[in-house]
């Protein structure tokens, strides 16, 4: 596992157990009604503008600010060399799309109105619409600089993978027979996005399936096996992206128009909420 990877998980778990804390620090205060918080033990430090909440939703609100220089990243001609692989800022986006939400939703101590409300359910709608921007982009062939590959580069992949699979099956056409059907199976271009995303949900088991195939039907060993269904699984996934091109595409553009207003509109109504809210005093240990 390189850096990046590791990276990534680490700061997953620090989401999941900042949510974990949160979510124990404060269970019985968010259960209540407005009325009656005001009489819990921890009024203090859970209510929006209390230590836990204020600094939860102070350090949701930096993430989801520092998450624009993606944007920059990306169309900035600056930025665009010498900073890194493209690939890697999209995942560190995603992982603060993804927590600076989550903080936020504790500070507001799950009650929210308003203009507030507003920023809330566009922070929400460009999170979870994040989520599936990230699935439509990977579904797009790239290199390792992150730019789309021509038809060209698409069809000389395949044909290397279609060439290597037949290599290492030594000549077992029994092998081959089950090999070539899952591919069939697996890049069926039918259906649309949620038939891809069911199909990736159920690839484990479908791969589990085709290693214990080669095994017990075509006499393969276990290593040749697991060899064999890495490049099916390869070509499988490359034939579908290559079917979907333009559907996904197409997706992604519409993706871009529906993420984009609500970004806008999350990160207004939230810089006029902090602007507003340090105005009236509402300031946390600084």
């Amino acid at each position: 596992m390189n850096f990046h990877r590791l990276s990534l998980v680490f700061l997953y778990f620090l989401t999941i157990v900042a949510a974990l804390y949160l979510t124990a620090e404060g269970w019985d205060y968010y259960w209540l009604p407005l009325t009656e918080r005001a009489r819990h033990d921890q009024h203090e430090v859970l209510k929006p503008s209390g230590f836990i909440s204020h600094g939860a939703g102070i350090v949701g609100s930096a993430l989801m600010l520092i998450l624009l220089l993606y944007s920059l990243r990306k169309r900035w001609r600056p930025m665009q060399r010498g900073w890194g692989d493209i690939r890697y800022w999209l995942n560190y986006h995603i992982w603060m799309g993804v927590t600076g939400p989550v903080l936020v939703l504790y500070h507001t101590t799950f009650k929210f109105g308003g203009i507030v409300a507003v920023s809330f359910w566009s922070m929400m709608a460009v999170a979870l619409s994040g989520v599936l921007g990230r699935y439509l982009y990977v579904q797009i062939p790239r290199s390792l600089s992150g730019e789309e590959l021509s038809s060209g580069e698409l069809l000389q992949m395949e044909s290397e993978l279609r060439d290597k699979l037949s290599s290492e099956a030594h000549g077992n056409a029994h092998a081959l027979k089950i090999l070539e059907a899952f591919v069939a199976e697996t890049a069926a271009a039918e259906g649309g996005v949620l038939s891809w995303i069911s199909r990736d949900i159920g690839a484990t088991l479908r791969y589990s399936g085709l290693r214990r195939a080669l095994v017990q039907e075509a006499g393969l060993g276990a290593a040749d096996a697991k060899r064999l269904v890495a490049l099916a699984r390869k070509r499988a996934v490359l034939e579908r992206r290559v079917a979907f091109l333009g559907t996904a595409r197409r997706l992604l553009h519409h993706w871009h128009i529906f993420h984009k207003p609500f970004a806008i509109i999350m990160i207004v109504i939230m810089v006029v909420h902090v602007a507003v809210a340090t105005w009236l005093g509402y300031t946390w240990i600084f």
